[in-house]
Formats: structure tokens, C-alpha cells, sequence
């Protein structure tokens, strides 16, 4: 039997991760927000996540991440590489556990750093046929055990999933954290958004107290995704921080165009293309 979220936490679902011990992200200016607790990224700042965001529109959905590293990562000693990246941004539109989900080939990804160690060519919209963790590569915690042990047990530890046992019934508590597509079939590409154009279409970490030296905004087509809740995870490739947002998509209002940016041209968005 498939497991579910109501299994993992012994209670029924009004809607997908609306549990015991999680709740759904607060609706400000247009914008659905999950704010992370501002002192739980092992390593300093640089690995700090404050926050996650979406906001749906007629023809899109798109998500903002505020953080300490830029979309190129952080140059350090310790990764194969020298460099520890964002994981993908995860989407699990499917009732179940994050694990449930991605050994079945369930979840949908983004990629938007393209220099990251995901397994895939390019930026851009993916259904995941696996998920990868990346921690070995990257000087990383093998679980969020191990990440909690170390020292950065908090509460509100990972936004909409807001006590240690909600992370662990949802992520596993010993288990690898696959934080990166592996492989997966592209969808989609993505667009980028500018900081100016983020705050344009209403982004205000600020409001919360969470704003970051980077936000990464990126926009996707609605229409490739399911139209049902789902929640929403980051984290760095080491998982020295991570955030999740549950989206309650009958909570979100009808949805607009994007204040007419696009028609007004105050959205000159940059397309990021594939690599080869």
C-alpha cells in the first residue's frame, strides 16, 4: 500500500500536508509564502534559506527562493568540485511522502542553476523519474538526523514544516535527502525573472523579516502541471538548510494575468536555454 501523508501523521487531509504538525503558507499580496527559521543553515549565511514563494496567474505558476547563496552556488573547499549548489526545486503533487513519491517517479522538478550537479542537461521544468542525493560530493549531512544533531534543531525548521518529527514523517529521518533531479524528462522551459521584475509582480520577503542577499524567482507554464495542491521543497546539495511550502490551491484567489507585465513589457524576462 501506498503511504500517504494521513498515514505518516495518523490524521485525515482536508488538504495535501495539512497536518498535525505543518500547516500552509501564509497568502500576502498575491504571493503564498513559507518562512524558514533565519538561523539553521550550517555553515553561515551563505547556506541560509529564509524562505520559499509561489504566486499562480492565468498562464503560469511562479516560485522565488531567498537565500544566502547565489544562483552560482557557494566556491568552497571540501565538494569535489569546489562548489556546493542549490539542489532543484521538488514538487509533489501526489498525497504522498516525499520518499513514496520519488520512488515512483512522481515528482516534478526545476531546475534553475545550471551549474549545479543535478544529472540533467539543462534548466527547465522535468517530471523526475529520480531523484539523486548529493551530499557525498558536497561535503554534506547524509540525513536531516544527522543535520539536526549537528546543532540546527529550530523551531519552525523548514517553513510550512514546522517541528522536527513533521520533517522526518515527510523527508525520512535517516535517510539520504535526494535534493537533485537525477534523470527526468524535460517539460518545460523556465524563465527567470529579475529582482525588479519579482517585486513588480508583488514578491515582498521583506514583509516577513526575510529578505536575503539573493532571491531566484523562475516561472513555469501552469498548464504542465497538475492542477492540484502540492507542496514545495529546497534544499542546498549539502543540505546544510532546507525549505518547504504547502500550496492550498483552493485557497489561492482566481487567478490574473501578471499585473499585466508581460502586455505592459515590464517583464523582460531572460529565458534560460539548455546547456549542450
Amino acid at each position: 500500500m501506498l503511504k500517504t501523508l494521513a498515514t505518516v501523521t495518523g490524521t485525515a487531509l482536508l488538504t495535501l500536508g495539512m497536518t498535525q504538525t505543518g500547516q500552509a503558507g501564509t497568502l500576502y499580496n498575491g504571493w503564498t509564502y513559507s518562512i524558514d527559521a533565519f538561523d539553521d543553515g550550517s555553515g553561515g549565511e551563505a547556506y541560509e534559506i529564509k524562505g520559499l514563494a509561489v504566486k499562480e496567474t492565468t498562464d503560469a505558476i511562479i516560485f522565488s527562493i531567498a537565500g544566502g547563496a547565489d544562483l552560482g552556488g557557494v566556491d568552497t573547499e571540501g565538494p569535489t568540485d569546489g562548489n556546493i549548489g542549490w539542489g532543484d526545486l521538488m514538487l509533489n503533487f501526489s498525497g504522498e511522502d516525499y520518499n513514496t513519491a520519488a520512488d515512483r517517479g512522481a515528482l516534478f522538478g526545476i531546475r534553475f542553476a545550471d551549474t549545479n550537479d543535478s544529472g540533467v542537461g539543462g534548466t527547465g521544468l522535468y517530471k523526475v523519474s529520480q531523484a539523486v542525493a548529493l551530499y557525498a560530493d558536497n561535503n554534506g549531512y547524509g540525513s536531516l538526523r544527522q543535520y539536526y544533531d549537528a546543532g540546527f534543531s529550530r523551531p519552525n525548521t523548514m517553513g510550512d514544516i514546522a517541528t522536527e518529527q513533521a520533517a522526518f514523517d515527510y523527508f525520512g529521518e535517516l535517510t539520504e535527502v535526494r535534493s537533485n533531479i537525477g534523470e527526468g524528462q524535460p517539460l518545460g522551459a523556465l524563465t527567470l525573472l529579475t529582482d525588479q521584475e519579482a517585486a513588480a509582480a508583488g514578491l515582498d520577503f521583506a514583509a516577513f523579516d526575510a529578505d536575503a542577499p539573493y532571491t531566484h524567482t523562475v516561472s513555469v507554464d501552469r498548464d504542465l502541471l497538475p492542477k492540484r495542491n502540492f507542496i514545495a521543497s529546497i534544499f542546498l546539495e549539502c543540505i546544510n538548510d532546507g525549505v518547504a511550502l504547502f500550496s492550498d490551491r483552493e485557497d489561492v484567489p482566481e487567478p490574473s494575468a501578471v499585473g499585466g507585465l508581460i502586455a505592459a513589457g515590464l517583464m523582460v524576462a531572460r529565458h534560460l536555454r539548455c546547456r549542450g
